[in-house]
């Protein structure tokens, strides 16, 4: 177990800590303040999309964003338009209002700007409308998106993998025999992923028939890559995971969760969803929790050879022709800028600071134990066009094949998720990441900024 994680732990259980006691998010929104605003209709929407003076925004749940609906009507966003949802204003976090400001300077706000803001509920936009009028903005509308979710010739727009995504409702309707939008399976098992045998954010409580994960059981010491295939499959097989049971994937840290997610596909499971903002969104949806613990139950056979699909992560010689081939393949660093340009190795068990020749900064967070540069304040994923834009700026472009590497797999495993659920196709996990890099001393290695 590598002190990363021992670090994690202890970020995390103090988060679980400061949370104790406190009301719940989804309870809270409702004091938050309201204004009245202008509504706009539909024509009148549809009229001024796109124009330079007018911005749509969505201010539901991120996963509604995606593609998402318990509704009637079609799921997914207005074309066109950005989000900021009145979830985040709800958010319990550090630095919320400065990384709040930074979301609206990303996405666009401008103050002499037409603002709709759209909801199937009109109040929560008004919430954000209220948020908004205290910062300056004042060109508000309102606008219910179920008249636009109705009428079918109007453009709307999901991520073309969002499934991979899910939000809390979906996987309590599925443990509760349910069927929601697309799960087919009568196999399901959920499993929260954390380190230790013994977890404290599985004992506190899990979502009800949940099975703990330990981390320790996918990777290995001393650079913390995967396990052997033979380890893999005998190890899915211990937690009665087959090729065929869609396996839903949680932790407190989410991060731990795409680090599962990505390692099961790699072996050949055909469907695995991750809870979108972690144990945090179930928690806040208000759904219930249980603290006893569930066994493992074994299967007999993985039913596949491991690995069915081989080049979804990818290892150090493979990562060097990347880097060789620049011209078509990128190596993207999911790491803080302090580690891209070799001020800090990030960790305190390696002492080696830097990154291999020509990979290019994707960004993360402002630490090891967060990617905030990938998440929105409530732990969501970023959308899709957020994400985009901060890669062109790093020069980093989907045409290309991206590997993305961190310091072991953790938060590149994230990043990788997120750009399969957005739909681009040529991506891949460089797993044993600076770990690996540095293990071998005639590797080379590049500080400071890139020129």
């Amino acid at each position: 177990m590598k002190l990363k994680h021992i670090l994690g732990l202890v970020l995390v259980s103090a988060v679980i800590f400061a949370g104790c006691g406190t009301k719940s998010p989804e309870k809270e929104a409702e004091k938050l303040p309201t204004i009245e605003t202008k509504t706009i209709s539909t024509t009148e929407l549809s009229d001024n999309i796109g124009k330079a003076d007018w911005m749509v925004v969505d201010t539901r749940s991120n996963d509604e964003y995606n593609g998402w609906s318990k509704e009637e009507y079609r799921g997914g966003h207005i074309k066109g338009a950005t989000d900021f949802s009145y979830n985040w204003l709800n958010a319990q976090a550090e630095n919320k209002e400065e990384r709040l400001e930074k979301a609206l300077k990303e996405k666009g706000f401008e103050k002499d700007k037409n603002i709709v803001l759209y909801d199937s509920n009109e109040e929560n936009a008004k919430k954000v409308a209220a948020y908004l009028d205290k910062q300056g903005y004042k060109n508000l509308y309102t606008y219910n998106v179920a008249d636009w979710a109705k009428d079918e010739s109007l453009p709307m727009e999901s991520y073309e993998n969002y499934e991979m995504i899910v939000p809390a409702w979906w996987i309590n309707d599925v443990i509760n025999d349910k069927k929601p939008e697309t799960y087919t399976n009568n196999n399901f098992k959920v499993i929260e992923v954390s380190w230790g045998e013994d977890s404290p954010s599985y004992n506190e409580g899990h979502i009800p028939g949940a099975v703990h994960m330990n981390t320790d059981d996918l990777e290995s010491a001393p650079i913390w890559n995967r396990k052997s295939d033979a380890d893999l499959e005998k190890m899915a097989m211990d937690y009665g995971i087959d090729v065929n049971t869609t396996i839903i994937l949680y932790g407190e840290n989410p991060m731990a969760s795409y680090r599962a997610a990505a390692i099961l596909k790699y072996m050949g499971v055909k469907d695995i969803r991750v809870l979108n903002g972690g144990y945090n969104a179930w928690k806040n949806a208000g759904f219930k929790a249980e603290t006893k613990k569930n066994e493992k139950q074994p299967v007999e056979s993985f039913k596949a050879t491991v690995p069915v699909n081989k080049d979804y992560i990818i290892d150090i010689d493979k990562a060097k022709e990347y880097l060789a081939n620049d011209s078509k393949d990128t190596l993207v660093d999911i790491r803080t800028w302090e580690e891209y340009i070799g001020e800090t190795p990030g960790y305190k068990d390696i002492d080696i600071a830097g990154r291999p020749p020509k990979a290019l900064w994707g960004k993360a967070g402002t630490n090891t134990q967060n990617l905030d540069d990938y998440r929105n304040v409530d732990d969501t994923m970023k959308n899709a066009n957020d994400i985009l834009n901060m890669w062109k700026e790093q020069g980093i472009t989907p045409d290309k094949n991206l590997a993305f590497y961190c310091g072991t797999g953790w938060r590149a495993a994230e990043v990788l998720w997120y750009s399969e659920a957005m739909g681009l196709k040529k991506v891949s996990l460089y797993d044993g990441g600076w770990y690996e890099w540095i293990a071998d001393p005639s590797n080379p290695i590049e500080k400071g900024e890139p020129k």
